[in-house]
């Protein structure tokens, strides 16, 4: 069992001027280890909870709770909500902590609570399922009439954002560009750049025209 709490920081950890007592983690684990499938869940689900909340918050996801802080974060509408709720909470718990145990996400703290982290092998696992995950949100969006892209990508990183736009130049057709015109109203220039070079892509695949990176 690996306890954290007292010396340890993570990447993103910053000690203030003076020491403050730290909420201390316990991992363990108990020779449990998270399948393929329950790794890509963990990880998933951990997306939503990074560098807001710990350990006990993405449990409480996974299994699916109505803990007042799920609720108030309007986690219950995650697509990992609940994904693995056929496991009890200790079931979750171990995983997890295999999955912090073997490098897959981390911690830090800010103030005295500690905050999830992805390492660099874990988000590298993450990235395209988060990409694909949002590309699918935009698609949904497309086929019901709602403009809500720029609403989902507000927080998102822009590695994110550039190869979501990146899948819907590949995989779209004109039915999106009013979709994309919405979101580049209020996107910063480097994302408005992007936007337009998927709306030529679309428009010139749809006419036969090839077309440039940008």
């Amino acid at each position: 069992m690996v306890a954290w709490g007292q010396t340890h920081a993570g990447e993103g950890g910053v000690m203030g001027r003076r020491d403050r007592p730290r909420s201390p983690v316990y991992l363990n684990s108990g020779g449990v280890k998270a399948s393929p499938e329950e790794l890509a869940i963990i990880l998933h689900g951990a997306n939503s909870v990074v560098h807001l909340g710990g350990r006990s918050q993405l449990v409480k996801l996974l299994k699916g709770s109505r803990d007042k802080r799920i609720l108030d974060r309007g986690l219950d509408a995650d697509d990992s909500y609940g994904a693995l709720s056929h496991l009890t909470l200790d079931e979750i718990a171990r995983r997890v902590d295999w999955t912090i145990e073997e490098g897959y996400l981390d911690y830090y703290y800010e103030w005295r609570q500690p905050l999830l982290m992805f390492t660099k092998c874990g988000w590298e696992l993450e990235r395209p399922v988060a990409v694909e995950s949002k590309f699918r949100c935009f698609c949904q969006d497309v086929e019901e009439g709602e403009m809500r892209m720029a609403e989902r990508m507000a927080d998102i990183k822009y590695d994110i954002q550039l190869d979501v736009i990146g899948l819907i130049a590949q995989r779209c057709d004109g039915r999106c560009l009013a979709h994309l015109e919405a979101w580049s109203s209020v996107a910063t220039k480097r994302i408005r750049k992007k936007i337009s070079w998927a709306e030529r892509q679309i428009r010139a695949r749809e006419s036969g025209d090839d077309t440039r990176k940008p």
